[in-house]
């Protein structure tokens, strides 16, 4: 059986024009880029607007992301997928903190910044979800499987075990974040799309962040990445600029050069 949740809209599957779907994900705190993104995809138009996880750590402009989240959802009525960065901001989630205590101590550095910038309980205050559906398609941050089971998905064998895992549950099509590189992988059970990322691009285009168009006609599903240009050494300014330890920094800078 399909994933249900929430927020699955099953009007789209019924539709006979195309639905249009902006995808943003992996923003990690850099608004600028959150904010280009949101402008071009309201200036193109879209059925649905989904923030695909991973809202913080990494940036420095917290606030600023989250005021451009806040204004999404009120706005454009942006559905939030919980991301693996993002369960570390939320303060009833013992998972988060779990996950934290193991990562290394310049993240663990860089999400103590973080939460000192932000008011008590702001990431609290979004409705988030585990996943969503439309149609044929299936999105998540990281991948198919159970929430919390945060494995990549960058080679063709991990995405062929992600298509059958969503073919059994009826879903011809897998739509994740999470590896901040854009990838197609087909196979015979399905096709798995992978998005780049809006804060830390991890796949060669250097000068570039990236948000994505999906459209659904039928049961057919198409993905078109849009490049935003970035301005990485204003970046790592800003990064130099806070009060983060020079190791911090010069890993979060490392991601840019």
């Amino acid at each position: 059986m399909p994933f249900q949740n929430p927020a699955d809209n099953r009007w789209i599957a019924a539709r006979i024009e195309p639905v249009r779907i902006a995808a943003l994900t992996d923003i990690h705190a850099v608004s600028s880029t959150l904010e280009q993104a949101l402008s071009a995809a309201r200036r193109e138009g879209f059925d649905v607007l989904l923030l695909m996880g991973d809202l913080l750590t990494y940036g420095v402009a917290p606030l600023e992301t989250i005021a451009l989240v806040q204004d999404a959802v009120a706005r454009d009525g942006a559905i939030l997928i919980t991301g693996n960065h993002d369960q570390m901001y939320q303060q009833a989630s013992d998972v988060g903190r779990r996950y934290l205590t193991r990562l290394p101590d310049w993240i663990q550095e860089t999400v103590a910044w973080t939460n000192e910038q932000l008011p008590a309980g702001v990431m609290d205050a979004f409705d988030w979800q585990q996943h969503w559906s439309a149609g044929p398609l299936f999105v998540a941050h990281a991948n198919p499987y159970a929430f919390g089971d945060w494995r990549y998905i960058n080679s063709a064998e991990e995405a062929g075990a992600a298509a059958v895992a969503l073919a059994e549950r009826g879903f011809r099509y897998g739509l994740f974040g999470h590896t901040h590189r854009a990838r197609r992988f087909d196979s015979a059970a399905g096709t798995i799309f992978t998005l780049g990322s809006l804060g830390q691009p991890r796949d060669g285009r250097e000068g570039h962040m990236q948000w994505a168009m999906i459209e659904i006609q039928g049961d057919e599903v198409m993905v078109s990445p849009r490049l935003l240009p970035f301005d990485r050494h204003a970046h790592c300014q800003a990064i130099r600029a806070t009060s983060l330890s020079v190791s911090a920094q010069d890993r979060l800078c490392g991601f840019f050069t």
